[in-house]
């Protein structure tokens, strides 16, 4: 698969997996699709705010609380018990939220280390790491077969030499650069040529294929061709039969 037709761009930090296959996409740590929780917080309170819960909030959901105990008490102050609720809600809307994202990012973190601990962490901010899993991904994608089976396991060999030497970070030092560079060169060119060898294999598949069965466009077109010309050759133009009738009546009159 050619580096433009990638199923998507490659995340900052990609997993090299223990065993030959697709390198793991860790999940992002600061967003989440909003879920049902989210649209109940959002129909209550608004959409949500960056601040924090403060003095104000707090403020809020005593004063509330004082009214609607005040309420409760005191029978010719029932629409107080309105204004109290009202308030705790307010006070509550900030603590809710941040009480809810931080359960989120808790989930996220432990769904985030149960992942890492399946692969090693291989760092793509830099140029040579990134083409190097671009060009194993293109090996990973190709039509499985024993060869192609065989070029993976290399591949895979090489990211995980360059993932257990920098252990997450980038090259440092022009010693860590060329041994990075030296197994990109060596994975591209693989990949090249698994590639290359996958797009012959399909054209002499469907060559074989359409000599088989005969559903070719060129047969189709070869059999369209000696129909037509033995349509011709059955039928010939009317110019040409008028002319001849005429040659053979002018003959017979001369006669």
């Amino acid at each position: 698969m050619p580096k433009d037709e990638l199923p998507a761009p490659l995340p900052a930090l990609v997993l090299v997996p223990r065993q030959p296959g697709p390198v793991i996409l860790p999940p992002a740590l600061t967003t989440r699709p909003p879920d049902d929780v989210d649209q109940m917080l959002d129909e209550l309170f608004g959409a949500p705010v960056p601040d924090r819960p403060g003095p104000l909030d707090a403020g809020l959901i005593a004063g509330g609380s004082v009214a609607a105990a005040f309420a409760l008490l005191a029978p010719g102050w029932r629409w107080l018990l309105l204004v109290g609720v009202l308030s705790i809600l307010l006070g509550l809307a900030l603590p809710l939220r941040a009480a809810w994202r931080a359960v989120g990012r808790l989930t996220r973190r432990r769904r985030f280390d149960a992942i890492l601990r399946q692969g090693d962490p291989l760092n793509l901010t830099d140029p040579t790491t990134r083409h190097l899993v671009e060009a194993y991904e293109r090996i990973a994608a190709a039509p499985s077969d024993p060869a192609a089976a065989e070029a993976l396991e290399a591949a895979h060999l090489a990211l995980l030499e360059v993932s257990s030497l920098l252990r997450g970070r980038v090259p440092r030092g022009r010693a860590e650069a060329e041994y990075v560079a030296r197994r990109n060169g060596a994975v591209e060119s693989l990949a090249t040529t698994v590639v290359d060898q996958a797009r012959d294999d399909a054209v002499e598949a469907l060559d074989h294929f359409e000599r088989r069965t005969g559903l070719s466009s060129l047969e189709r077109m070869d059999d369209l061709e000696r129909a037509m010309s033995d349509t011709r050759q059955s039928h010939p133009p009317a110019g040409k039969e008028g002319t001849q009738g005429t040659q053979t009546r002018g003959s017979e009159l001369r006669l």
